[in-house]
């Protein structure tokens, strides 16, 4: 493992990428430098880290300087002499896309979440172009590490469903903003089976059953809105209108039943809730939302 130490430019944008896919497909394009375990914490005005990879540990101590950071190897008992109970443990990997470097954090430790740190050492940082569903966190403070040891993200565990047009980005957008962690849309089993020509009985008894019967503790957000109208309105503004885009009402509607008969059926707890957006303007519909997840924390 070769670490970078001296003066280092800090400067770089944060995203928080809100679409699995996404994320997974947006990887594969990328040439992976390296990865390693870390983990850090801060005492006064310095930032201790412990980087592990298969063959090694290496420690080092840093302190910013405006955008500069001073970054020096340690021995093992600095690190731990001047170790605090608030640490961050997260899984890094480095990749290089074109002229930037792209860093992957997965946090495991205080809260559990994936942030992606981009920076370059030879173009303009601002020309940077992240993908469609990576939501831009970069002047936030909430994300900055040292408050993210303290506690400044509020939940991780959210997952907002729902049809096109109901709000779904604009809400994610503001719960991010405000510390909370979310992704759009359970792909893999919620939004993939919300389709006519599954049946309640078989899309609840055989599929969300089991999924929400395994111990995880996500909560599913299924965002409604009944005004056929309003939801028009929005998927007419979009531009580019799919099929799917012309049943968002129908869809709607097919959200509100598959919730009615799986909190008929089964113990469903805090694991899935219903928020009725409708007749709420964006700002009350954020509101809503936000209380709803707070409430089940």
């Amino acid at each position: 493992m070769k670490l970078k130490t001296g003066n280092l430019n800090n400067i770089e944008r944060k995203f928080i990428p809100v679409r699995k896919s996404n994320l997974e497909k947006y990887i594969k394009g990328l040439t992976k430098v390296e990865s390693y375990k870390i983990t850090q914490f801060y005492n006064s005005n310095y930032k201790y880290r412990k980087f592990e990879d298969s063959v090694d540990t290496k420690y080092t101590r840093s302190q910013k300087k405006g955008d500069i950071t001073c970054v020096e190897e340690i021995e093992e008992n600095e690190f731990l002499k001047n170790m605090v109970e608030q640490v961050i443990i997260k899984n890094k990997s480095k990749y290089i896309f074109g002229e930037y470097i792209i860093e992957i954090d997965n946090f495991s430790k205080p809260v559990q979440f994936t942030m992606i740190e981009v920076s370059t050492n030879t173009g303009r940082l601002e020309d940077y172009i992240p993908e469609k569903t990576f939501v831009e966190v970069t002047n936030n403070p909430i994300y900055a590490n040292k408050n993210i040891a303290k506690g400044s993200i509020k939940r991780t565990n959210v997952i907002i469903e729902g049809t096109d047009a109901v709000g779904k980005t604009t809400a994610i957008e503001k719960l991010l903003a405000d510390g909370i962690v979310c992704q759009d849309r359970c792909e893999e089993v919620i939004s993939k089976n919300m389709l006519f020509d599954i049946s309640n009985e078989e899309r609840s008894q055989k599929i969300y059953k089991e999924y929400f019967s395994k111990p995880n503790s996500n909560t599913i957000i299924f965002l409604v809105n009944f005004d056929e109208d309003e939801l028009m309105r929005r998927v007419k503004a979009r531009g580019e209108i799919s099929e799917f885009d012309l049943e968002a009402y129908k869809y709607g509607l097919l959200y509100k039943e598959t919730y009615d008969y799986m909190c008929s059926q089964y113990e469903i707890g805090n694991k899935l809730m219903l928020v009725d957006c409708t007749g709420l303007n964006i700002e009350n519909q954020y509101e809503k939302v936000k209380n709803v997840i707070l409430m089940t924390n």
